[in-house]
Formats: structure tokens, C-alpha cells, sequence
């Protein structure tokens, strides 16, 4: 993780990319370091590598090899960073998954590393690098697949070419072996996990738990203002036999809807100006009453103000992925 002695854990796109920056930008002052990820405890194990000079030395080529990953998938112009809770929208963005006590799958990194054997190969499930600058750490995680560690199951032989005094021939390899990708799978910094590869969390580290979690703190929300009659039928979309995720992610998009924070009076007030939203739930006593899902989909889309009208045209846009606008100067209204 990136630690900072003032305890701050909340990023942003801006000062993702300034710590990104600060450490691509004075790479020779960085501290790299290489570790092991395994299912069996101690499941952090350090690596040592050969270093023999410039041209014989496999970390000093992995650091420059992440390194660059890291500023070019991480800190280019085009990258952009968006909350977990707008995973719904499928952007082609990095999210920011904030950690928890009850969601911490990286929790491993803050444990001591223990001693790397050749048997930790073949329980490894991935490499995490560690990336130091001052007072600052950003671990990059690499995902291990069977193709990073050829010949697990032990089924192939594997060869290597030597050369010998008849010529080149082959020889069996019999130690283990491991493949380094020039990619990243995943950052963890500042308490947060930052990646673009939802299937990788979902897969292998439990994320559906998180969102459904995520979705249950924003029924309690809703339920807190008490503006819907039967909370319970918003309970029962997440839980639905089927079990999908996608509907829990939905919920997860109005996780800090501004729709929550008005109060019920001022609520109803536009909601009964509003002709695209005026009875399009049915309301009973100042209460929406909830009998389908599609309901449900209604009241999302309410709270999360899925629609937008232009000011010109008055025509109306259905935006799903939405970035507030910057609010207009003082100097540009006295033109």
C-alpha cells in the first residue's frame, strides 16, 4: 500500500497520477522490491535475484519494466479514474475500490514476508511489486496464470539449449520456473485497490461480496430517509434467486446520489413538477410504493438522475455515465 503518516486514504484521479508521477519521475531513488503471493502462510515470501552488474540483473530489468507499465497504463493523459460505485456503467476507466475491514483481499501486503523456497512456485497465485519512494509505496500486482509457470502440474518435460563440444543440444529442465509479464493487473495504495480488470476481482478476489455489500449500504440509505414505503422489495432485487451481480451494481450507483440529500418535502415538490418523473411511481402518504422491480429500476434511475435535459433544445438524454460539469464563472456570465 501507499502510506502516508497522516492516515489519508481517500484519492482522486489527480492525486493518483501526482504519486504515480512522483515515483516514475525519480525512478533512480526508488526502492523495488519482488514478492511472492501464495495460498499457504506465511502466503508473502520475498525474492532474491542474481545481480551481477547491469546486464546480468533480472530485478533492475523488472523495475524498469513496471515502471513503465506503471506510467504508461496508470499516468498517461488518456487515463482516466472513476469510483467502484459507477462499476454499473462498464467504462472503459480504472475504478478506485476502497478497503474495509470487512473487504481487504490485499491485507497480506502489511504482513511479514516470510522465506522463499523453490516449492512456493507452484503455490504461488501472484507477484506483487513493491514500489518505494520516501515515505510513499505503491504495490503493483501481477495476477499468476498457468502460463506464467509452465509445467505446474509436472505433466511435460520441459528442455533447455546448452551448448556443448558436439554442438547445441537439450537438456531437461527440471527447476522450476516462472514467467514475468510486462503488465499490471492491479495497484494497491492508500487503502485502495485501482484496476481496470472487473473479472480479475470478481474471479479471484471476492469483489461480488463487495458490491452486494455496497449495494445493502445503499438500501439503508434510502431507507433512512424514509421516503419509500416497502424497503424491503429493494432487499429482494439484490437477493434474487439468480443471483446476478448486476443488480446489486446498480445499486451501487446511488451510493452518494444528491437525490438523498434533499429532504422529502423538497423532494416530492420537483418530483411533482417534473414530467417525466411525476407519477411515474406510485406514491401513497409521501412514500413511493415499490410493487415490481421495474419499480425498482424506476426509483435507480430517479436517484440517480439518469436523465438529463439540455438547456437549448429542452430535449432530454438518457446519461448513464455522468461527470459533473464545472460550475460557470462569474466572468464569463458579466460577458
Amino acid at each position: 500500500m501507499l502510506e502516508h503518516d497522516n492516515g489519508e486514504h481517500d484519492l482522486t484521479p489527480k492525486s493518483i497520477k501526482d504519486l504515480i508521477s512522483s515515483v516514475t519521475d525519480d525512478s533512480n531513488r526508488c526502492g523495488f522490491e519482488v514478492y511472492i503471493i501464495t495460498k499457504t502462510e506465511p502466503r508473502l515470501k520475498k525474492m532474491g535475484f542474481v545481480e551481477d552488474g547491469k546486464d546480468n540483473n533480472l530485478r533492475l530489468k523488472l523495475k524498469e519494466s513496471i515502471l513503465n507499465v506503471l506510467s504508461e497504463s496508470y499516468n498517461s493523459p488518456d487515463t482516466d479514474y472513476v469510483s467502484s460505485d459507477y462499476i454499473a456503467d462498464n467504462q472503459r476507466k480504472n475504478y478506485i475500490i476502497s478497503t474495509s475491514e470487512d473487504y481487504d483481499p490485499f491485507s497480506v501486503l502489511r504482513a511479514d514476508a516470510g522465506i522463499f523456497s523453490d516449492n512456493d512456485i507452484m503455490d504461488a497465485t501472484g507477484i506483487a511489486f513493491s514500489i518505494r519512494h520516501g515515505q510513499d509505496r505503491i504495490w503493483a500486482y501481477q495476477h499468476l496464470w498457468s502460463l506464467n509457470v509452465p509445467n505446474k502440474s509436472k505433466k511435460n518435460f520441459w528442455a533447455r539449449l546448452i551448448s556443448r563440444n558436439e554442438g547445441q543440444v537439450f537438456a531437461e529442465m527440471t527447476e522450476p520456473i516462472i514467467g514475468f509479464a510486462k503488465k499490471i493487473d492491479l495497484l494497491v495504495m492508500n487503502d485502495c485497490i485501482i484496476t481496470s480488470n472487473v473479472s480479475l476481482m470478481q474471479n479471484s478476489f471476492g469483489f461480488q461480496d463487495y458490491i452486494r455489500n455496497r449495494a445493502i449500504q445503499s438500501i439503508d440509505k434510502i431507507e433512512e430517509t424514509g421516503i419509500v414505503s416497502n424497503v424491503d422489495k429493494l432487499r429482494d432485487y439484490v437477493n434474487r434467486s439468480n443471483g446476478k451481480i448486476c443488480y446489486s451494481k446498480k445499486l451501487m450507483r446511488i451510493a452518494d446520489s444528491r437525490v438523498l440529500k434533499m429532504t422529502p418535502d423538497n423532494l416530492w415538490e420537483n418530483i411533482h413538477k417534473s414530467s417525466r418523473w411525476n407519477g411515474k411511481i406510485k406514491e401513497e402518504n409521501g412514500k413511493f410504493v415499490l410493487d415490481t422491480y421495474k419499480d425498482v429500476e424506476n426509483l435507480i434511475d430517479l436517484l440517480d438522475e439518469r436523465y438529463t435535459r439540455s438547456e437549448i433544445t429542452n430535449t432530454e438524454y438518457d446519461t448513464d455515465v455522468k461527470k459533473e460539469a464545472d460550475p460557470i464563472s462569474e466572468d464569463v456570465n458579466s460577458q
